[in-house]
């Protein structure tokens, strides 16, 4: 098994949680037929460890839905900040507005 990627994160109780990605080099078996490689996800806190393998056809299917949950989350986001911005600037305006009413008013 080969190691492709080894992401470390920490909880909220600072515990660690290590997610890892491994592959199998597709080979020729004993029979003289070769095999698909294939993937395992591993994900590992202190007192646990949990694998899931996966064959070439459905790691290609989850990278397919990550790139799509991707993309939806940047769009999100990007349509999150273009709001928040106006909203600011909205407040903003509203501010300065009732301070040239405050000011007026003390002119007066």
């Amino acid at each position: 098994m080969k190691r492709a990627l080894r992401l470390t994160h920490f909880d909220k109780n600072k515990k660690v949680k290590v997610l890892e990605l491994g592959f199998d080099d597709a080979a020729i078996n004993d029979k003289g037929y070769s095999e698909e490689g294939s993937l395992l996800i591993s994900i590992q806190s202190e007192n646990s460890k949990a694998f899931f393998q996966l064959s070439a056809a459905e790691a290609s299917l989850l990278k397919d839905r990550l790139d799509f949950v991707i993309a939806l989350l940047s769009k999100q986001y990007i349509d999150t900040e273009e709001r928040a911005a106006k909203n600011r600037s909205k407040q903003s305006k509203e501010k300065m507005d009732e301070i040239d009413e405050e000011i007026e008013g003390e002119e007066e």
